[in-house]
């Protein structure tokens, strides 16, 4: 266990006091039997006094493990809740259930003060709020657990939206990393079943993917890529930024006036072609994959505007998706696959990535796929959904032991959310159809570049080159080792880890208990002599001799606990 590790975390107070709520949302949420299993209700007095008083809700009976986890992270608040969004887009790590479940956390907390809105702006741009702009609104228009937005005028009379980051959220990020971090280690340390999913791998990927997204800055820089990409392009509107009014935690954008793209009465009333919108909304996505290799990574009905003359305004680019020019082929030879109905096409492109564990059974994952593909081929259109299908082919690979990189599942999320988009303004349309000759056409343009078709000669040729020119040092490198005696071979076990940490405490209870044991007898031996040196008029033998005594007893206390707490003898 380390517990120990919780101590050594920076503001160490106000740690114990998130670590108190996160255990007590376990509790309430039906998980107390982990509480302990954590070593927090024992290593933590504070902590095990707190959750005497807690009881679980009884509601969270009739709920399903994947609601309750849901649940339980949008009352831990901003950063947990991002902690589920970036789980929502990893199917490979999760259940499909626990995913779909994800999906749906609810990004809106309540707003903090305008006032505190106004002090914010003021320091991040160091000029009062009635200098920078004509009118600004102290309501916000929205909230979110990293941001609220209000209306404001340019001095020069532009309608514009303030995004403001809440205040103090880097340091409530902070400590919120500091815990789930260790959280992290004692959840992997104790609780064996958890491995499987790496918890501090997920940890570490989390830390630095919030920190990208909390910087309003990147948020920009974003949309001025996008902007580039579509500039010419009259069928998409991009917000216009406004770099002199945004900084880290504050940007400024142009207002949009239009309709959510999933307001299906307001696009009737405005006199928008529904079917046609549908349509393009499925191009746009694929047109950002797979032509710019950058993509809106959350392409939600409430971040999907439509302006009166039919164009699409994305807006809240925080989270993107990058795609470089070879995993863009490879996600186009994968798409080709399903669309095509060839599980072997899709197996054999994982094999060619070199992303198929060597111990994978390739009869079984090509098996696996094929059937999942021919199943969902032999469904009627209406009961087609794109993000279950995406997803359960990702659940089939990661089965599998492929892996399927972040970048990839990030694609499968945009494009299963555009897919729901779009049958909600055209219950009717078949994005799969729609997506094919889209994806077809770009797959026959890369066909027809010989610099494409040439890729994997290229490839094995720099490779080849790379080798030549660095085998002959490697070679003489080892065969110096050899010859000093110096070559090491690194091994590793699986295990071996949580094996060393346990032989480690054994080694320190023994430690413990050999120390207390000579305590005890040069106590004795001090009290038997009776006399020596008088200290103040006090024979200092015995009083040394009683005070070894006690040590002695407080020592033996902690080897107990120690025996205890492990569960061995």
């Amino acid at each position: 266990m380390r517990v120990s590790t919780l101590f050594r975390i920076p503001q160490t107070v106000r740690n114990l006091q998130r670590l108190r709520e996160i255990a007590a949302v376990l509790v309430k949420y039906g998980w107390g039997d982990l509480v302990p299993r954590l070593g927090l209700a024992f290593g933590i007095e504070r902590v095990r006094r707190r959750l005497a008083g807690v009881a679980e809700d009884p509601a969270a009976e009739t709920l399903t493990t994947e609601q309750r986890i849901r649940m339980a992270f949008e009352e831990l608040g901003p950063t947990f809740i991002k902690l589920g969004q970036v789980l929502a887009t990893r199917p490979d790590l999760i259940p499909m259930s626990l995913v779909e479940e994800l999906r749906q956390l609810q990004d809106r907390v309540p707003p903090f003060p305008g006032d505190e809105a106004k002090r914010e702006i003021e320091r991040q741009l160091g000029r009062p709020v009635e200098e920078l702009f004509a009118r600004f609104d102290v309501v916000p228009l929205a909230a979110a657990s990293i941001a609220q937005v209000h209306r404001a005028t340019l001095q020069d009379g532009s309608e514009v939206v303030v995004k403001v980051r809440r205040p103090g959220l880097e340091t409530q990020i902070a400590r919120d990393l500091d815990v789930l971090t260790s959280l992290a280690g004692l959840l992997e340390d104790n609780v064996p079943e958890s491995r499987q999913f790496s918890p501090r791998a997920i940890a570490d990927e989390f830390r630095r993917s919030i920190w990208r997204e909390i910087d309003l800055t990147r948020e920009a820089r974003n949309i001025e890529r996008f902007a580039r990409n579509f500039r010419g392009d009259r069928t998409i509107h991009v917000l216009r930024t406004y770099p002199e009014l945004s900084g880290k935690a504050v940007l400024t954008l142009e207002l949009i006036d239009g309709i959510k793209a999933s307001d299906v009465a307001a696009l009737e009333g405005a006199g928008i072609d529904r079917p046609d919108l549908a349509r393009r909304g499925v191009e746009f996505v694929v047109k950002q994959i797979f032509q710019h290799g950058f993509f809106h990574a959350d392409p939600h009905p409430g971040n999907i505007f439509v302006l009166r003359d039919g164009r699409i305004a994305p807006i809240d680019m925080g989270m993107m998706g990058q795609l470089d020019r070879n995993l863009r082929d490879a996600l186009l030879e994968l798409l080709v696959g399903v669309l095509l109905g060839d599980g072997g096409k899709i197996v054999a492109l994982f094999r060619r990535l070199e992303l198929v564990d060597e111990g994978a059974d390739l009869a079984a994952l090509r098996r696996d796929a094929q059937e999942m593909i021919d199943a969902y081929n032999e469904l009627p259109l209406e009961e087609v959904d794109v993000g279950v299908f995406i997803g359960e082919l990702f659940e089939v690979l990661a089965r599998h032991r492929v892996l399927v990189p972040p970048e990839l599942l990030l694609t499968g999320k945009a494009l299963a959310t555009v897919e729901g988009v779009a049958r909600i303004l055209d219950p009717r349309l078949d994005p799969m159809q729609a997506m094919r000759p889209l994806v077809l056409r770009s797959y026959l343009e890369r066909l027809a570049d010989p610099r494409f078709l040439a890729r994997d000669a290229i490839r094995a040729g720099e490779e080849a080159v790379s080798l030549l020119a660095t085998l002959p040092r490697e070679l003489t490198t080892i065969v110096t080792q050899l010859r000093s005696g110096r070559l090491k071979v690194a091994t590793e076990v699986d295990g071996y880890r949580h094996a060393e940490l346990e032989r480690a405490r054994s080694a320190n209870r023994v430690a413990l208990s050999l120390m207390v044991s000579a305590l005890l007898v040069g106590s004795s031996i001090l009290l038997g002599s009776g006399g020596g040196p008088n200290v103040l008029g006090i024979p200092a033998n015995p009083v040394l001799g009683v005070l070894g005594l006690l040590a002695a007893g407080g020592g033996y206390l902690i080897v107990a606990w120690g025996f205890l707490r492990s569960g061995r003898f």
